[in-house]
């Protein structure tokens, strides 16, 4: 996990730093998932690392397969901000990643949503008018139901939200393949991107020891009563939403910004309402998850 800058200071007594909320979150979305009981057991371990005094996932624990995935968390930083070294040094880490380690699955949320989609060349843009703070729907794309709700097919899906800069266009191809929009709104017309894989389902770098590509999917017994889900084949995963507040730490959050003036009273108070609202977190939670392969249960298979 790529920790680029703590949140308020509020909100970090209160709750932990973002690498506690993604376990949190996490562990809840494992925690419903149904698995059948031969299964293997899986424990998760989330690092954190603090991008601002240059700490990265080590490259040779990389080319070992000991990282399956990295996260790019929110931050209060603009992502539109130019010349700022821990960002731009953040960028060609992700575009290393991407092009010499790409059995490492990447997930950006909030503003890593954002720098991921700027390393590749999208275009970004800051406006308070076009702001969205607490839960927040957009509707999903094709692709996007088909990666995100790839059991209820829903096409409309709700995220706490907690930003006022954008992604306005998609980055272009990467060796070739393009971005996906997930789904998007009138207010930001990308919410979601996704960078899929050559192949359905490549294996994870813990999984062959290594992080460089491979040109097998996954066929096992495990795999097939699994799945594979369609996120198996995607490498690159961004939302704009935060899957990791809950409505308690997105209203502290908001009464923050709105005492700070971020954001005006009026807008604060709408926001607040908003925040208690549902919305799938934690079926994006499920959805990660599946990404490194933690998948549900959706048949029975006698062994």
């Amino acid at each position: 996990m790529a920790d680029e800058d703590a949140p308020p200071k509020e909100l970090q007594e209160k709750y932990g730093g973002y690498e506690v909320m993604f376990r949190n979150t996490l562990a809840e979305a494992m925690a419903h998932i149904p698995r059948h009981k031969w299964h293997p057991k899986i424990s998760l371990h989330l690092q954190a690392f603090n991008i601002l005094e240059a700490e990265f996932p080590d490259i040779a624990q990389l080319d070992d397969g000991l990282w399956d995935a990295v996260i790019v968390t929110g931050s209060p930083a603009s992502a539109t901000m130019e010349n700022v070294l821990w960002m731009d040094v953040l960028t060609k880490y992700l575009q290393h990643l991407v092009l010499e380690h790409p059995l490492v699955r990447i997930i950006g949320v909030g503003f890593g949503h954002q720098l991921i989609a700027r390393a590749f060349g999208a275009q970004l843009a800051q406006d308070k008018n076009r702001a969205e703070f607490g839960v927040t729907k957009f509707n999903l794309t094709p692709e996007g139901t088909e990666i995100l709700s790839p059991f209820d097919k829903e096409t409309v899906w709700a995220l706490q939200q907690a930003h006022i800069d954008r992604v306005i266009q998609p980055p272009p191809p990467v060796e070739g393949d393009p971005w996906i929009v997930l789904g998007g709104n009138e207010t930001t017309e990308i919410q979601g991107l996704a960078l899929r894989y050559p192949s359905e389902a490549p294996p994870l770098p813990s999984s062959v020891k290594t992080s460089s590509f491979v040109v097998f999917d996954v066929d096992d017994m495990v795999a097939n009563a699994a799945g594979p889900m369609p996120v198996r084949g995607v490498h690159v995963l961004t939302l704009q939403g935060h899957p990791e507040y809950n409505k308690q730490v997105a209203q502290d959050l908001i009464r923050v910004l709105a005492s700070e003036g971020v954001i005006d009273s009026c807008v604060g108070q709408k926001s607040l309402d908003d925040a208690a609202q549902p919305h799938q977190g934690l079926e994006c939670g499920k959805i990660m998850l599946g990404m490194v392969g933690i998948e549900p249960a959706t048949v029975e298979v006698d062994l």
